[in-house]
Formats: structure tokens, sequence, C-alpha cells
């Protein structure tokens, strides 16, 4: 980036009223959806270290297993905002249609093969039997709303594409009032414990799928171009979405894979680090959410924009996107650092978690502006169709940070060395292809097809 573009970047843009309509709805939706998690973690924290350690790792793995193919949210958002770009409703609703089925199907397969490989899972974690018990119980419940968590994801994956943030943010919101009112009737009324908040988690995320698919086959088809009769299955765009689709399924592997390494160094060092850990990762995934509103923003309007054939404008709101989100990451930072005896004193009673969780608080403070800057690439490289690219500078960013655990993960704060050195890693080999790839001033051409490169 040039220097005049650099001060341009910093500068009011035409297009912030823009940003303002799709980053301050998403920031809502993506501050609230990690909320079933928080209100989980902050209420079965209330149980005992051994209860929170088992969520811990239990939320580690649901994470890993779901990240894995929630490529079709990731990859949908630019396909569909392409399509509304050229003006071709039609396609994006077929398109709509074939990512439901394809995370109907998904959710469905991978929720009863995974049934069987609970138990080895976990016991790569090296967690004690009590933990690995009520992890266990919690991944069963779980397990049976996939389908639902799929297709909720593609919900938000179609509005965004069609630049509306608005409707997901409703929808969340629904989801975690279901949560939060039925986590402590579970936990401590029913006294199902860890095994209540798996179901209150269940239920709340299938009120939330049912309700998108109200939405987009129902309430607001003609809007989102679904209400067209699609009578072949290679009309549905499977084959694009999958396309589009398996680079992000590696890049999302290879991330929930080098945070799951994180967990399982972090139980392997005890039960109070692992618990430690899950408060301080919990906060960090929540506020990297948080900065994810300006990479939502960007997948909509540079996906747009390519679908326009304005380059220029997909490099302009590019640049003033990350401007926003590393300003919004030093704010963020400070924020943590001032507010953290609340953030003790909210997840957990025990002082020896509360040691631990402060010999590594500093990295969730530091990493923040850092994190802004790779949430906010990462949903340009989206929004440029860059999948390939995005999919093996994760794969190098992983490999990077387990590399990192071999040598000092046997500390919480080497643990999250690695955290920092995946954040790093992932920094670098964007900042590059931004320099260098086709959303650079030195590009040429704004042909779709040469920015996916």
């Amino acid at each position: 980036m040039s220097a005049s573009a650099l001060r341009k970047a910093f500068r009011r843009n035409p297009r912030d009223r823009a940003i303002a309509a799709l980053a301050i709805p998403a920031l809502g939706t993506l501050a609230i959806d990690p909320i079933v998690s928080i209100v989980d973690t902050a209420w079965v924290g209330r149980l005992g270290t051994v209860p929170l350690a088992s969520l811990a790792i239990a939320s580690a793995i649901f994470a890993a297993i779901f990240s894995v193919f929630n490529f079709v949210h990731a990859a949908i958002t630019p396909l569909i905002a392409g399509e509304v770009g050229r003006g071709d409703s039609e396609r994006a609703g077929a398109i709509t249609t074939g990512a439901v089925v394809i995370a109907i199907l998904l959710g469905i397969a991978v929720a009863f093969v995974m049934m069987f490989f609970i138990e080895p899972v976990i016991g790569l974690f090296g967690a004690d039997d009590s933990v690995a018990a009520g992890a266990s119980t919690y991944l069963r419940i779980r397990f049976l709303a996939l389908p639902a968590v799929l297709i909720a994801m593609v919900g938000h994956g179609v509005y965004r594409g069609h630049s509306d943030t608005r409707t997901p943010l409703y929808v969340a919101v629904g989801m975690n009032v279901v949560n939060l009112v039925l986590d402590p009737i579970l936990i401590f009324g029913f006294d199902l414990g860890v095994a209540g908040a798996a179901w209150a988690t269940v239920v709340a995320q299938t009120v939330a799928a049912g309700w998108f698919l109200v939405l987009m086959f129902g309430v607001q088809r003609k809007r989102l171009g679904t209400h067209l009769k699609v009578h072949r299955l290679g009309s549905l765009g499977v084959g694009q979405i999958l396309s589009a689709g398996w680079p992000m399924m590696i890049r999302s592997a290879a991330l929930l894979l080098a945070i799951t390494a994180t967990t399982a160094a972090a139980s392997r060092i005890g039960t109070q680090q692992v618990a430690a850990h899950q408060i301080a990762m919990q906060v960090w995934l929540f506020l990297s959410f948080v900065l994810d509103s300006f990479a939502v923003a960007a997948m909509a309007m540079v996906g747009t924009d390519i679908g326009a054939r304005d380059l220029k404008a997909a490099r302009d709101v590019s640049n003033r996107l990350l401007a926003l989100g590393l300003m919004a990451g030093i704010g963020l930072a400070v924020l943590l650092a001032v507010t953290s005896p609340l953030i003790f004193m909210i997840f957990t009673t025990d002082q020896g978690v509360r040691t631990d969780l402060r010999s590594i608080y500093g990295f969730v403070v530091l990493l923040q502006p850092i994190t802004a800057l790779v949430y906010v690439w990462d949903g340009i490289g989206i929004g440029a169709s860059a999948f390939k690219f995005l999919a093996g500078s994760m794969v190098a960013a992983g490999a990077a940070s387990v590399a990192t655990l071999v040598v000092f993960g046997d500390t919480l704060v080497g643990v999250w060395v690695g955290i920092a050195v995946l954040t790093l890693t992932r920094l670098v080999a964007l900042a590059w292809w931004y320099q260098t790839g086709a959303l650079s001033s030195s590009s040429r051409g704004p042909s779709h097809g040469s920015l996916a490169a």
C-alpha cells in the first residue's frame, strides 16, 4: 500500500455509511454468536474445575469438527455477492438452495460418523477419566444439532452475500435468548450439569436453523431468488460450491486443528491449566469474532465490487476496512487491559485458575490489533475468492504453531506463544498477498477468475 493510499485509508470515506450498515449489525451477530459458549462456560464454571475442563475439551472438538465443514458458509458469501453484483438473482437463489442441501447431507453424515469416534478423539487430549466422561456426554448431545448448525451457517452466508447483516442479527439474538433461558434451568433446575448445557445449546441452534429456513424459502423467497422452481441437481450450484469450498475446508481444518492442539497441550499440563486456558481462549475468540464484523463487510463489498468488475472500488474499500479494523483492535486491547479484574471475577472463583489466567492474559490483550488485521485481510481474501491461497497460508501458519507447541508447549505460557506464532504467520502471509496479489495496486484486469489465484 502506498503512502497516499495509507493516508486515504485513515480518512473518512464515501462508503463509510455502507460499511457501517454491514459491519454494525454483523458486529452484533458475531458478538452474540460466541455467547452460547461464553454462557455455557460461565454457568458450567460454577459447577467446578472438572466440569469446566470437560467443557473446554468438548468445545474444542466440536469447534474443530464443525469448522471443517463450515466451508459452505465461507464459500457462498462471495459466490452470492458476485451474482448480486452481476444482477443475477436466479443464480443466487440456486446457490442458496444447493448450499442448504449440502448442509443437511453433511450434517447428518458427520454427526452419525462422529458418534463412533467420540471417545478415541477425547483420548487424544490425555485428560483424566472424570474430565473425559463429562466431555463425552456433552459431545454426544451437541452432535445431534450438527445439521441445524450448518443450516444456520448457510443462512448467515446467504444474507451476507445479499449485503444484509440485520436478519442474521435477529436470528442470533433469538437463539441466544433461548440458550440463556434454558442453561440455568437444565444445568441446575433439572440437575443435568454439563449435559444440561449441551441440551440448551441443541434446542437454541435448532430454533435458529428453522428460523432461517422459513425466511429463505418462505417469507423472503422472492427477494433471495429461491422462489424459482429448480428441477435438476446440476442447476443448484452444488459443484460450484464444493469447488470453492474444498480449499476453505482445508483452511478451516488447519486453523481449528491448530487451536485444538493448544487445548490438547494445555490439557496435558493439568486440569487447572486447561481451565485457565479455556477462559482465555473464549475471551480471545469472543473479541476476535467482534473484529470479524469488518471481515463480513469485506466479504460482501469486495465480492460485489468484483462481480461488478470494479477492481479499484474493491481495493479502496479494502484499505478503509483495514484501517478501521486496526483502530478497533487497539481499542479492544485497551478495554481488555482495563477490565481484567472483572473478567477474572466473572469466569472463575478458583484462585489457582486465576493465577494461571494472569500468566497468559497479556497475550489476549496484545494479540487484539494483530488479530484485527488478520481477520479483515481474511475477509478481503474470501471476497476476492482467493480460496487456494487462504488454504495454503493457513496450513503453513498451523504447522508453525504446532512446531512451536512441540518446543514450548509444556507450559501454559508456551501454549500461548504457539497461538501468537499462528496469528503472526497469518498476518505476514496475508500482507504479502495483499501487496503482490490480484488486489494489489499493480494488478491488471478485474477478472473474477484471475482474482481467485
